[in-house]
């Protein structure tokens, strides 16, 4: 896809992940997400300070800079915990606009902009600019799908099921802790390979993407002899938590 249609995408991504912020009890803030030791408040406030970062980065390539993403993994860190004991207005509000501005910003890049690279620390990695929209839907879906609300993983869109696959099993064929095998979606008939053509993983694309991220463990799935037991999902460029 180009850039203003991954924008597009991400627009869509977006508004569904609000509508289901929005409909959020007071309670539901407070309570369990599915990651572990993480609220519903500490994943929405994952994605506003993502997206505010992810914008910052963007500013400073309008100027000509190189603006890391967050200053350091442990000032990341604590913004997320501090951001998640705010009020739950200022965490909804700062998710709305931050998600609102990330788009309004990567749609002013001119496509000279593009070509430049982020950091996401002072001192690396760096990520190809152009990455930066279509890692964001991946960190909007997948946390929407984290919250744990009636947004599932298999609420995916297909076309994010296959872009995430794509992304993920290269992680994961170039990760050491991750054995080699191959994966197939069974409602795209499709199938990409993680270094190797056997073992197959077969199921659902939303299934697979699920588990590839590390999530769940391997519901829907199938293998013989069994399913691969994965290294951790890597933060691999423009990938996040």
């Amino acid at each position: 896809m180009t850039i203003a249609d991954e924008i597009e995408a991400l627009h869509h991504t977006d508004q569904r992940a609000v509508r289901s912020v929005d409909s959020l009890t007071d309670a539901q803030w407070a309570e369990p997400s599915l990651l572990p030791r993480w609220t519903r408040a500490h994943v929405i406030s994952h994605l506003a300070l993502n997206a505010e970062a992810f914008t910052g980065a963007l500013l400073g390539l309008m100027d000509g800079e190189l603006v890391p993403i967050y200053p350091s993994q442990a000032a990341r860190d604590a913004d997320i915990d501090e951001l998640a004991h705010a009020h739950i207005s200022e965490i909804r509000d700062r998710f709305f606009a931050a998600t609102q501005h990330f788009r309004t910003i990567a749609a002013d890049l001119t496509a000279d902009q593009w070509t430049a690279s982020v950091a996401r620390l002072p001192g690396g990695p760096h990520w190809p600019a152009a990455t930066l929209v279509s890692t964001r839907r991946r960190e909007v879906e997948i946390h929407h799908a984290d919250l744990g609300v009636a947004y599932t993983h298999h609420s995916w869109p297909l076309d994010f099921c296959a872009e995430l696959i794509d992304h993920a099993t290269v992680d994961h064929r170039e990760s050491p802790a991750s054995p080699k095998f191959s994966v197939h979606a069974t409602d795209m008939n499709r199938t990409w390979s993680a270094g190797a053509p056997q073992p197959v993983v077969e199921g659902f694309g939303a299934d697979l993407g699920w588990w590839l991220v590390a999530r769940g463990n391997g519901e829907g799935l199938s293998c013989d002899p069994g399913l691969p037991q994965l290294g951790p999902w890597s933060r691999a460029p423009a990938q996040g938590r």
